[in-house]
């Protein structure tokens, strides 16, 4: 009786293990247990949060798959597919996953710093908001992916393609170590050629200056007449105090396709200060006025202001002025320094920034409104069709 039992009971298992191979795995566990039974394919299953540190799945398919949070920290993922596979939050910090097929996974707030993405097809892959700090891409193909807010310091780049994608988080991205040319296209230039480190990342990538340089004038020459029809251009205006601010205003604009200027970024070397500040008035649209104590009681920035208001006057009293209040100084203590400038300055609509120091969602709902005013051909109501 007792062999018997054993026997039964060595059946069952195997039953077990059967059934496991054959349904989906929804368990760390059962996943580990498929695999080992020789299944490769677990199209979209659900693992959400599961923990497979250290795994080796070599050769799965996971196309469709959501796997938000998983943990494939320090995981063997060589030629795996994930096409198209949810791994938001997913933490796989010094995974291998080269020669895998990545295409459209959404690795949206993921953990991926050290990650080895050599080979790998990342075409239209999300990275937004990611942390890929030296991540490699040797031979990785990363057209149309997205890296928005992305963390790229010591990132790896070498024979990767980089096309048809905004290159901004890597321009920005300290200490990016470049091992061999990477390949970049026109495309790539058009979306990029607003951010001000472009011209030095091309040359790091292997492109020869004099081509770094025309192929920027000739995306600007073609771009730039494009987004002007789309949205104002914009000059910003501000204290030394408040550049931290108006630097984030100026990637905001600038990833929007504003033509912005901003001073320490735009201004050409060589030109005087006041002639050259006097030009970018009168050549943008709008004047973004950083409105607050620290801004509104300098030098400049009053001058800035006057010559906005001369060239109202000039143009039959169009409005030129864009004012961003930070604090409640130019409604109430600075008209008794300058009145008749608070007064002038109160009377458009003023954007307000007062809570967005209290985090990211209340700076884009006023950057937003923003945006909204820099738009040309808004819809009204007469057009719109409401009444």
């Amino acid at each position: 009786m007792i062999q018997f039992r054993h026997a039964e009971s060595e059946e069952e298992t195997q039953a077990s293990r059967e059934v496991i191979i054959r349904r989906p795995p929804i368990t760390a566990a059962e996943l580990r247990a498929a695999y080992r039974g020789g299944r490769r394919q677990f199209h979209r299953v659900c693992l959400d949060g599961a923990h497979l540190a250290g795994v080796n799945l070599t050769g799965a398919s996971f196309f469709g798959a959501s796997l938000r949070g998983m943990d494939l920290s320090e995981a063997r993922l060589t030629n795996v597919q994930f096409k198209g596979a949810d791994l938001t939050g997913a933490c796989l910090s010094g995974a291998i996953i080269n020669g895998s097929d990545l295409i459209g996974t959404d690795f949206t707030r993921a953990d991926l710093r050290k990650t080895d993405f050599t080979g790998a097809s990342l075409n239209s892959a999300i990275f937004n908001f990611a942390d890929l700090t030296a991540a490699s891409f040797g031979n990785a193909a990363l057209t149309e992916a997205n890296f928005l807010n992305t963390k790229l310091r010591g990132a790896r780049l070498g024979a990767t393609y980089l096309t048809d994608l905004d290159v901004a988080a890597f321009c920005d991205a300290p200490n990016v170590k470049h091992f061999s040319p990477s390949f970049i296209d026109s495309r790539t230039v058009m979306k990029s050629y607003m951010h001000p480190k472009l011209k030095l990342f091309l040359i790091d990538c292997g492109v020869p200056q004099i081509f770094a340089e025309y192929m920027i004038d000739c995306a600007r020459a073609l771009g730039e007449p494009l987004m002007k029809s789309l949205m104002q251009s914009t000059f910003i205006s501000y204290g030394g105090p408040d550049e931290t601010f108006a630097r984030k205003v100026y990637g905001a604009l600038r990833a929007h396709n504003v033509v912005t200027f901003f001073f320490p970024e735009a201004a050409r070397v060589g030109e005087r200060i006041n002639n050259e500040v006097f030009r970018r008035i009168q050549e943008h649209d709008r004047v973004l006025l950083v409105c607050s104590r620290e801004s509104l009681n300098r030098d400049g920035v009053i001058n800035e202001i006057q010559e906005t208001l001369d060239r109202e006057a000039r143009h039959g009293g169009a409005t030129y002025l864009l004012p961003v209040m930070l604090d409640d100084y130019v409604l109430t203590g600075w008209s008794e320094t300058h009145p008749r400038l608070a007064e002038r300055i109160g009377r458009p609509v003023i954007a307000d920034f007062r809570k967005a120091k209290g985090g990211k969602g209340a700076f884009e709902s006023a950057m937003s409104r923003v945006i909204d005013a820099l738009k040309k051909n808004r819809p009204t109501s007469e057009n719109s069709g409401s009444s």
